[in-house]
């Protein structure tokens, strides 16, 4: 009899790494072989579950689709089943009942049909934070190597791009759609190591990001819940950031976020009125008169030029939205070309992100949505994205620039409105230091919501596979 083959299946789950294995074992099935021994295990990164195969009578794998043995595979690092506690014939596969979750991922499909060439299965999350989705990788993702947060993500950019490309563009998702991964933290005073990923590739900083990550975490059960408050620190590329979500319990045992408010990294002022003629807009008002825009450019965990949507002519409202691209688009390539920031202490962070239209009257509104707001704002960051939500980074870049002007002190509070009208509450918390720049240390609060679950494939017969945009 063959010696039987190893698999090991991880995931943060008991149900992501059965979900892991059902996919395969629906693979192995089809060329004749049957699982005949399981084990779980559990450690500081999640849970394994590694399962014995075992070829089914005279089935036989095909010759350009080499087997890897048991011995190669324990070299490899595979937990090894001792071939006594094996049985003599083959048995019926094994069933995999993981306990069940606090959402239950029976509601998504089987990642692999029978007859499918895939050459990617991702288990993914959905969310929306004020209208602006994030689409988390729950398994699927490669092994990455424990390095700093920017030395991961320039791995994951030259290693995995493949999988960004196919779970934010389309046909899966879309040019506005949002990606994140959670990897184990690299600095022992974290909890989780937090890359985002775009239609660009990878941002700094995501306040949206944060604040639908730990709702998923503390929700889903995947992280450990506490009352009335549970905090989560993050390491992303822009620094440290921490959030503290209210929790409630439910019935069930499971948990409730009401709302989750991060701290950021810190944010400065770091150009006032600068002039920009970005090519094929028209100015108005003050902007017309002196022949360009003045705008401010800030930090926020990722650079943003500032400008008043007067001076566009436009308002921050659903209808027009297509314009306030185009707008956003235009002055962040101007601002990309001729005015590159130098970011205190990181070159890694020494470019413009996007550009923040920002209504100052939202009372006004012609949607008659966000009136109780003091702004109202479109973020459009990496290539031409709209963001539905108010920005949390933006958000934090905007308290900087006010702060920066002296039109808002410590301990003050603001309301920004997405172009959705859905809010973010930012307020500066105290004064500190970048580098050698003033800086000030803010707050920003929001909430989340899970919209879905889902299995995404690609087939290796899909010329399109891979993701695509069109502009």
């Amino acid at each position: 009899m063959q010696q039987p083959i190893m698999r090991t299946y991880r995931g943060p789950t008991p149900e992501a790494a059965a979900s892991a294995y059902r996919a395969d074992a629906a693979q192995a099935q089809s060329k004749g072989y049957v699982p005949i021994s399981h084990r779980w295990a559990e450690d500081a990164s999640g849970h394994t579950l590694t399962v014995a195969f075992q070829l089914r009578g005279d089935a036989m794998v095909a010759p350009d689709e080499p087997t890897e043995s048991a011995e190669a595979l324990t070299e490899a690092g595979e937990v090894p089943v001792e071939p006594a506690a094996l049985p003599a014939e083959p048995v019926e596969p094994v069933s995999v009942q993981p306990p069940e979750p606090a959402r239950p991922l029976a509601k998504q499909p089987e990642a692999i049909t029978a007859g499918r060439n895939e050459v990617l299965a991702v288990q993914v999350l959905d969310m929306h934070c004020a209208g602006e989705p994030l689409r988390i990788v729950r398994s699927g993702f490669p092994e990455v190597p424990l390095l700093s947060v920017l030395e991961r993500r320039r791995w994951i950019a030259k290693n995995a791009d493949h999988i960004r490309r196919a779970i934010v563009n389309e046909p899966r998702g879309h040019r506005d759609m949002y990606g994140a991964v959670l990897l184990p933290p690299y600095s022992p005073d974290v909890d989780i190591c937090l890359l985002f990923m775009h239609n660009a590739g990878y941002s700094t900083m995501c306040g949206h990001g944060v604040i639908a990550v730990t709702t998923a975490l503390i929700e889903e059960g995947l992280y450990p819940a506490s009352q009335p408050v549970t905090t989560i620190r993050y390491e992303v590329p822009a620094g440290v950031v921490a959030a503290s979500a209210t929790v409630s319990a439910l019935p069930d045992g499971g948990h409730a976020v009401a709302g989750v408010r991060f701290t950021n990294v810190p944010s400065y002022l770091a150009a006032r009125s600068l002039s920009v003629r970005p090519d094929g807009l028209e100015l108005h008002g003050r902007a017309a008169d002196a022949g360009h825009l003045a705008v401010d450019l800030a930090f926020g965990g990722a650079y943003y030029g500032i400008v008043d949507a007067a001076q566009l002519g436009l308002r921050v409202v659903p209808e027009q939205a297509s314009l306030l691209r185009h707008a956003g688009a235009a002055i962040t390539e101007a601002l990309r070309r001729d005015h590159t920031p130098a970011h205190p202490t990181d070159d890694d962070l020494s470019f413009v992100y996007g550009t923040i239209i920002v209504d100052l009257e939202p009372s006004t509104s012609p949607d008659g949505r966000a009136r109780d707001a003091h702004i109202r704002n479109a973020t459009v960051f990496a290539d031409a994205e709209l963001d539905r939500s108010p920005c949390g980074s933006g958000t934090s870049a905007i308290l900087a620039q006010l702060h920066g002007r002296g039109r808002m002190q410590v301990g003050q509070e603001i309301i920004n409105a997405g172009i959705t009208g859905e809010q973010f509450l930012g307020r500066i918390e105290s004064e500190t230091r970048l580098g050698g720049e003033p800086a000030v240390v803010t707050s920003i609060a929001g909430t989340a919501f899970v919209t879905g679950y889902g299995t995404l494939v690609v087939d290796e017969r899909d010329p399109l596979g891979e993701g695509f945009l069109l502009n």
